[in-house]
């Protein structure tokens, strides 16, 4: 058994798993293929958080692909995003490894992404995911949640501002 399995046996009995004690075969059923996407939801936002995530988008710029209408075009501020998305389809697309996490910027009030749980296949994608969900947490202080797809109160994972840390299957939000 991987250092990263017998870790996982010391989980805390509430059925949580840190991100470091992530063992891959009792999350992969969270990834498992059922036509639905994973939506990766920080709520309670404002213009400010959007700019902090931006900032994390835009890092590392061979990452982030944008569209405007399904061209490609990069606009210099998220808040030039949010005034083409009243007349656009704008959409940013950011590379995780062999994942897409998809940006849509329905609100304001709420920063969403989707991505296809096929391209989670093992412990790295996952470990990849739950990096990013810490960056974007870090970056606004909020709580980031990881979940099926349009259920923002049904939890797969989350990043809690307050320990530093993502856990699998929260017990509690």
């Amino acid at each position: 058994m991987s250092d990263i399995g017998r870790k996982a046996d010391l989980a805390p009995a509430d059925g949580t798993l840190l991100i470091a004690l992530m063992d891959w075969s009792q999350i992969a059923s969270d990834f498992t293929a059922d036509g639905s996407l994973r939506d990766i939801y920080i709520c309670g936002t404002s213009m400010d958080d959007w700019v902090c995530v931006w900032a994390v988008l835009t890092a590392e710029s061979s990452s982030l692909e944008f569209t405007i209408d399904g061209e490609p075009r990069m606009p210099p501020a998220v808040t030039e995003v949010f005034m083409l998305s009243r007349a656009h389809s704008v959409c940013a697309s950011y590379k995780l490894g062999q994942q897409r996490l998809n940006c849509h910027f329905f609100c304001e009030e709420e920063i969403e992404f989707d991505l296809d749980p096929r391209d989670v296949v093992g412990l790295d994608e996952a470990k990849q995911l739950a990096e990013f969900m810490k960056s974007v947490g870090r970056a606004t202080s909020k709580k980031v949640r990881l979940t099926p797809e349009n259920e923002v109160g049904s939890t797969i994972a989350r990043y809690e501002p307050a320990t530093d840390e993502v856990v699998w299957r929260p017990t509690l939000d």
